[in-house]
């Protein structure tokens, strides 16, 4: 899936790698003497990660229609990529849900919450490493 030859998914997925660990960033500073803006700042992140990871998730689903047949061997790699970034947002997805059920009036993050979110932000470094092995070693969605 392309727009102006360039892969949709290849350019959506930066918004969520940069903003959801910028939501633990922002909420690890709230919760620990930060100013209240921080766990603002924390809730607008996850939420524009979130919005834009499900995004990148639907054209990396249509991503891997032809993949099937230009590249089987990388399936599988495909397959757990996708699985680990797919469960990551999902967790994030609940953590921002929780947030957006107090909003405006936002409190800081739970211990166990920013436990959670560093698990997830883990997993996320995990998953894209995946994604940038597809794309530099088995030249998915690159032109040779």
């Amino acid at each position: 899936m392309k727009i102006f030859g360039h892969p949709i998914h290849i350019v959506l997925i930066h918004f969520p790698s940069a903003l959801l660990p910028m939501d633990l960033v922002c909420s690890l500073i709230a919760r620990f003497g930060g100013p209240g803006s921080f766990t603002d700042a924390a809730f607008f992140a996850a939420a524009g990660g979130v919005l834009c990871g499900w995004l990148a998730v639907v054209a990396g689903a249509f991503d891997l229609v032809p993949l099937v047949k230009e590249k089987p061997g990388s399936l599988n790699k495909a397959l757990v990529h996708g699985s680990i970034n797919t469960t990551v947002l999902l967790g994030f997805t609940v953590t921002a849900y929780i947030s957006y059920r107090h909003f405006p009036e936002l409190y800081p993050d739970s211990t166990l919450k920013l436990a959670i979110k560093a698990g997830l932000v883990f997993l996320l470094g995990v998953g894209n490493f995946l994604g940038g092995s597809l794309i530099l070693q088995d030249k998915v969605a690159v032109k040779e």
